[in-house]
């Protein structure tokens, strides 16, 4: 075909991968066409012996037809046969069957679905086989088996702790926050996705993990034992008399409920500090329900997939009045990122520290017909002024360095309060 518009059956036999042409250079193909075409001949024969019976126009009509019935079943040939596998089934295959290494079937389709994610440049992406989704579903639960740290994946690819659980068995080992995960138990990380990292270290009440880590230019070696975690995502201080300090490690199941019963137990009438920093996101509903107790109503945070607009709004009747501030740091990303926006966009209280990560993609995740899983990204965060996050992180309303963090929160929660009271 060359100017003119393809047929959708000729699209579809492109797509299945095989861009066989209908040559008579190719038996099967010849063959078809030749039966097609003796039965266009018999049926010639017969319509010659007829022709007091049968005009011209009918003749030709019947020619036609004829002719496009022995095409459409070429191309049914061909496109089933398009659907018999790809290129890459060809390959895996040929592997299996012929290799000397060994390797089975199920390993090669893992990794060719792995570098399908990698070669898409998603950088968030993730596979998660069946025998894996224990680990998947464990990321976002509160109770789990194995060392207490939370992973986190960077641009470059590289894998570190991003969390230590307090109480945890890592907590009680010399790992740090920011450490470079290398090795687990002698197997290295380097490239590996995160998903994989993670099911390295989840195991049975006392299975030892030797950790591999470099921290700057020193490597650092840990043995923990993997003990049941209960994975306490916040953690509230009183600071003074009418001041509380409200840290969020992450964003898991029963967040939300865990800062609301905090506060109800706490004094905080002259404010509430928000400690975001080194929380790496988690589920996008639990921040928006945190931001929700502090915001009665208005827009959270939105984005929009294909076309269609998915709005988080604030819808509660009695929200929490006194003055916040929202401490951040380069390792605030994700959902902890919505909630540092949506307090700034929406005037609710003051951002200080250092900007934000930039994580602000959304991800959903997509069932295969095996029961494995895809997590894919779908679109791009917006704050409540219409702010994309991505790469861009959160600029705080004031820069401050690590050292001077607690007294600069309590400086300005104390100007907010007077200039509230002002008012």
């Amino acid at each position: 075909m060359s100017d003119e518009k393809k047929s959708p059956a000729a699209e579809r036999a492109v797509i299945g991968g095989r861009t066989r042409k209908w040559d008579a250079s190719e038996s099967k193909m010849i063959g078809t066409s030749e039966v097609s075409l003796a039965r266009v001949e018999r049926a010639s024969a017969r319509i010659a012996s007829g022709q007091k019976v049968i005009n011209a126009e009918i003749l030709r009509k019947t020619l036609v037809a004829m002719l496009v019935t022995a095409l459409v079943f070429v191309v049914g040939v061909q496109v089933g046969e398009s659907r018999i596998g790809t290129t890459v089934d060809e390959a895996i295959r040929s592997v299996v069957d012929l290799g000397a290494m060994g390797v089975d079937r199920e390993s090669l389709e893992r990794a060719a679905i792995e570098g399908v994610l990698k070669a898409s440049g998603d950088e968030w992406s993730n596979y998660f086989p069946r025998k894996a989704l224990k680990v998947f579903e464990a990321q976002s639960s509160n109770s789990f088996t194995g060392i207490g740290i939370y992973l986190t994946k960077s641009r470059g690819g590289v894998i570190k702790i991003s969390s230590i659980q307090q109480g945890s068995p890592a907590a009680r080992s010399n790992l740090e926050i920011g450490d470079e995960l290398l090795e687990v138990n002698g197997t290295k990380v380097s490239g590996a996705s995160l998903a994989s990292a993670i099911a390295l270290i989840r195991g049975d009440l006392g299975n030892r993990f030797d950790l591999l880590v470099a921290r700057g230019e020193k490597k650092v070696l840990a043995t923990i034992k993997a003990g049941k975690v209960r994975a306490k995502s916040v953690e509230l201080t009183q600071v003074s008399s009418s001041v509380a300090l409200l840290e969020i490690a992450s964003f898991i199941s029963g967040t939300a409920s865990e800062v609301s019963e905090a506060l109800r137990q706490a004094n905080f009438g002259s404010g509430v500090i928000i400690d975001l920093r080194n929380n790496t996101g988690g589920l996008v509903e639990e921040a928006v329900d945190v931001a929700e107790l502090f915001i009665g109503s208005g827009i959270i945070v939105s984005y929009k997939v294909n076309g269609s607009e998915r709005v988080f709004r604030a819808t509660n009747s009695n929200p929490i009045k006194v003055p916040v501030v929202v401490i951040i740091n380069r390792n605030t990303a994700s959902s902890a990122e919505i909630l540092a926006g949506a307090f700034q966009d929406r005037s609710r209280g003051v951002v200080i520290g250092e900007r934000s990560y930039g994580k602000g993609s959304v991800q959903e995740i997509i069932s295969l017909e095996d029961g494995s899983k895809l997590e894919l990204t779908v679109a791009l965060f917006l704050t409540p002024s219409g702010r994309i996050i991505e790469e861009v992180g959160i600029t705080p309303d004031l820069a401050v360095i690590p050292a001077e963090i607690g007294l600069k929160s309590l400086q300005v929660l104390g100007g907010l309060a007077s200039f509230i009271a002002k008012d």
